[in-house]
Parts: structure tokens; C-alpha cells; sequence
């Protein structure tokens, strides 16, 4: 009986321990994009990514440190390991070499665990004829910027549009814009206002297109050897994204974070 009890005990144990987080003492180290990317993650530490995954990490519980770098780099760090997660990236399929996404039981990628979801607009300066219709871009006779690494510029080539690149920082793109070294710009649609709101001199210039481009999903992105060393973990990492983002908690958080933070 006494050597019964002990196998159950083991067996107790080690069902716990796949489920309980890594070992080590150490804070999963989580990059993300340098650059204001309104409300989601902001410069100055700010943002509702970070405010969702602090939640998160109280949850599990586990410890999360956060890096600000630009983001290919967050992306080649996830690849190399130097992350453990990147954070928000949209579905690219050749981003699996980097990373993993969420994905349901039968291996689909689970939008219920995004971090958030974004549009992307067009951006004009406001003597421009250029247009979207919601199907093809109308007078376009120029290049269309978008931000270094961001996979809108794939959607802008599948419209048959030159894209400029050359740009990761929002401001700088619209600033481009309102010289004329680039004939229109897709940015999230509440990145691209926040700069406008921010910089009334270009408001004064630029306007935004009325149909939105795309609607796209956002993740947290877990890297491949985090993934396979810890499969449970990582499940629950993504689980709890899920939870926390329809929380009360983090709900009141948004309102409270778009109150106070306009410009």
C-alpha cells in the first residue's frame, strides 16, 4: 500500500510539472518595436500589448522582460533565441522559420489568441486624386511607403504598386509624404492618426483615405526552441492572452489608457 501511494504521488508530481512553468528563475525576455505604435506599445514603455501581457505574466504566474529594438531585429533575435518572444507580429507564412504562432487543436492559426487586431488605411496629401476603392488603388502613379519589415507592404505589391521601404519610423514616413517623396502611405489606421494628432502641421497637409486596406491580427509570437523545450507552457502563455484580453480588468485598462493618452 505504502510503495501504491508513493507511485500515485510521483505520478502526481510529474503531471504538475508539465503544466507548471520552466525551472528556471529567469524572465522570459519578450522584444518588441522601438517606435510608438499607438496604443499598442509606445516609446516611452507605454502601451496596451505590454499593460495585456503584464497581466499575463501576474496570471501564470510568470516573469516577463520586455526589450524595445527595431523590428527585424526582434524578429532575427527570435530566430537566433536571443528572444523568447516577439510581440505584435501578423501572420506571415515565412515567419514560421522564426517563430510560432498560436494554433487551435488541429494545427489552424487561433485568432482567439491574438494580442489585438488593426487596420491599415491609406494615407494622402490632401490635393492627391489617389484613392482606394476597397479593391484597387485609383490615380496611383507613385510609390506607396510603408514602415521597414511591416507585411502591409506585401498586400501593397499584390495591388500591383511600387513600395517604399525605406522607412521604420511613422512620422518620418508621413513626413515623406508631405514632401512628395512617396505618393501615398499605409499605416495602422490608429498609428497613423496619433502621429497626425501629434503633428498639426501635417495634419494640415495630409488626410486619411476613408475604406480601409486590410484588417489584420496581432500575436505574440513564441520562438521554436522555446516552444519545443516547453509545449504546455507555452500553450498556456497563449491561453491566458486569450483570457486577460476579455478580462474586466484589461477592458477597463483600454478605456482608461485611449482617455488619457490621446495628444
Amino acid at each position: 500500500m505504502a510503495k501504491l501511494l508513493i507511485c500515485l504521488l510521483c505520478c502526481c508530481c510529474l503531471v504538475f510539472d508539465a503544466h507548471a512553468a520552466p525551472r528556471s528563475a529567469e524572465a522570459l525576455t519578450l522584444c518588441y518595436e522601438d517606435q510608438n505604435s499607438y496604443p499598442w506599445v509606445m516609446a516611452d514603455g507605454r502601451g496596451l500589448n505590454l499593460q495585456l501581457l503584464r497581466l499575463v505574466a501576474d496570471a501564470l504566474p510568470v516573469q516577463f522582460s520586455f526589450v524595445a529594438v527595431p523590428w527585424k531585429r526582434c524578429l532575427s533575435g527570435l530566430a537566433q533565441g536571443t528572444y523568447v518572444g516577439a510581440f505584435a507580429s501578423s501572420f506571415k507564412e515565412e515567419r514560421l522559420l522564426l517563430g510560432r504562432y498560436p494554433q487551435d487543436a488541429d494545427g489552424r492559426l487561433d485568432e482567439r489568441k491574438r494580442l489585438h487586431t488593426s487596420i491599415y488605411a491609406l494615407y494622402r496629401r490632401k490635393d492627391s486624386p489617389v484613392s482606394w476603392n476597397g479593391e484597387e488603388f485609383r490615380q496611383l502613379h507613385g510609390r506607396v511607403g510603408a514602415l521597414s519589415g511591416f507585411s502591409v507592404a506585401d498586400f501593397i505589391r499584390a495591388q500591383g504598386a511600387e513600395v517604399d521601404e525605406t522607412s521604420r519610423d511613422p512620422l518620418a514616413l508621413l513626413q515623406m509624404l508631405s514632401l512628395k517623396r512617396i505618393e501615398a502611405a499605409a499605416l495602422q489606421s490608429l498609428r497613423g492618426d496619433f502621429v497626425l494628432q501629434s503633428n498639426p502641421e501635417l495634419a494640415a497637409l495630409l488626410e486619411k483615405v476613408k475604406l480601409p486596406l486590410e484588417e489584420k491580427v496581432y500575436y505574440l509570437m513564441l520562438s521554436n526552441a522555446y516552444v519545443a523545450d516547453n509545449p504546455a507552457y507555452a500553450a498556456r502563455i497563449w491561453d491566458e492572452i486569450e483570457r486577460q484580453r476579455e478580462s474586466v480588468t484589461y477592458r477597463q485598462q483600454v478605456r482608461d489608457f485611449l482617455a488619457r493618452s490621446q495628444p
